[in-house]
């Protein structure tokens, strides 16, 4: 079945008017959830194409979410072991550019739960996560590293503002321009086609809230703020003035087999 074939089967099984269906997609309560649904397909496509066929294999698994476990974004299977990284994609948060006074740029990935966990999860997931009922009723919107192998985000969100509409527009300044300008090589490329493009990969681990990350909690009520082990709400991806990689724990996603590799062989 080709893809107008679908469109237009979708359009009569949930009764939507299919010369409504752009408006239905363009509506601003709509955009993130398609956006976010959608780059999980592209981060599939994209390992797919940067990594050997005969090593790897990216797919999207569809699940369905009321049976308690956590989502699957995107499952890569390393063939010649049959085991996997469970990869969680997560787009940059909107508008999250900021640059220090140092000249460093910072780019927040907005990395939480869609539905924070209630009380029966909270004791349901505490003893099999190895925490007190309690610290994870303060972190109920946060994730764990047990919770998926790998983060994937790509940069494009933090160049999208609010219009007056409430619609979402590719606006950057021209900082973020200049941003865009020195991280790409291939200037046949637009600036918007790149930051789509442009992915970083990170491991659970290491975006985790432990005394050998040197990430610090924020959260209010966390009594632990250096070693609590929850992946804060905004990871943060920093790149130093003159540098086109960042400067810890991301890695662009052509560079991340090893990082890849290293999760199968802890498995």
């Amino acid at each position: 079945m080709n893809w107008k074939t679908k469109i237009e089967q979708y359009c009569d099984d949930y009764n939507i008017p299919i010369e409504y269906l752009a408006d239905t997609l363009n509506d601003p309560k709509v955009i993130p959830m398609i956006r976010g649904k959608a780059f999980e397909f592209s981060v599939m496509i994209m390992l797919n194409n940067l990594l050997p066929s005969e090593t790897w294999r990216a797919e999207k698994p569809i699940l369905n979410p009321q049976l308690g476990s956590h989502d699957k974004d995107v499952v890569l299977t390393h063939l010649p072991t049959g085991k996997t990284v469970n990869i969680e994609c997560k787009l940059a948060g909107k508008g999250k550019f900021t640059q220090t006074i140092n000249g460093s740029t910072r780019i927040a990935v907005k990395c939480m739960r869609s539905r924070t966990l209630g009380a029966e999860m909270v004791a349901d997931l505490a003893p099999k996560r190895g925490v007190a009922p309690e610290v994870l009723a303060i972190h109920n919107d946060q994730y764990m590293p047990a919770d998926f192998d790998v983060v994937i985000t790509s940069i494009s969100n933090a160049f999208y503002q609010t219009n007056d509409e409430s619609g979402f527009e590719w606006k950057p300044t021209p900082k973020q321009i200049q941003f865009l300008q020195k991280l790409n090589n291939d200037k046949s490329i637009s600036d918007k086609d790149f930051a789509f493009f442009r992915m970083y990969a990170a491991s659970s681990l290491e975006l985790a809230v432990r005394k050998e990350n040197g990430v610090v909690c924020t959260r209010k009520k966390c009594r632990n703020k250096e070693d609590c082990g929850f992946i804060p709400n905004y990871p943060i991806m920093e790149f130093a003035s003159e540098e086109t990689r960042p400067i810890a724990r991301w890695l662009p996603l052509e560079d991340s087999e090893k990082l890849f590799l290293r999760v199968i062989h802890r498995k």
